[in-house]
């Protein structure tokens, strides 16, 4: 006799709405990303947020589906990503757009500053070698 074990479910779809947000959330951290990339740093930014998203239904499915992915569960999932893009990320997305730009902008200095560095050692070993 086989037996449903509702709490084993219940786990289960929770899991799926956690992928759901957990999703969304990665979207949003790529996306500054993609705004200022070019073609091709969009083209692998997308290709690598579904691979992820892949591997992680990869990962649900065995786990918690047993070896199946059900229509519920990509349901729940699909919703907990339209749950993040609609109410979440309008609060987060601008934070991580002004934490990407402070980082750019440190890439920029430290990027000045290896290429001084790197005359001045060109300088000093140009000296040295005479």
């Amino acid at each position: 006799m086989m037996q449903i074990d509702n709490r084993a479910q219940a786990l289960a779809l929770l899991v799926a709405l956690g992928i759901g947000l957990a999703s969304g959330l990665l979207y949003d951290l790529l996306r500054p990303a993609r705004w200022q990339g070019g073609r091709l740093l969009s083209l692998l930014l997308d290709t690598l947020f579904c691979l992820l998203l892949g591997a992680g239904f990869f990962v649900y499915a065995m786990s918690c589906g047993d070896g199946r992915l059900g229509l519920g569960a990509l349901a729940l999932a699909w919703i907990g990503f339209l749950f993040y893009q609609k109410r979440v990320s309008p609060a987060l997305l601008p934070i991580f757009v002004n934490i990407f730009r402070f980082s750019s902008l440190k890439m920029e200095e430290a990027k000045k500053i290896l290429k001084k560095s790197g005359v001045f050692a060109k300088k000093i070993f140009q000296k040295l070698k005479k």
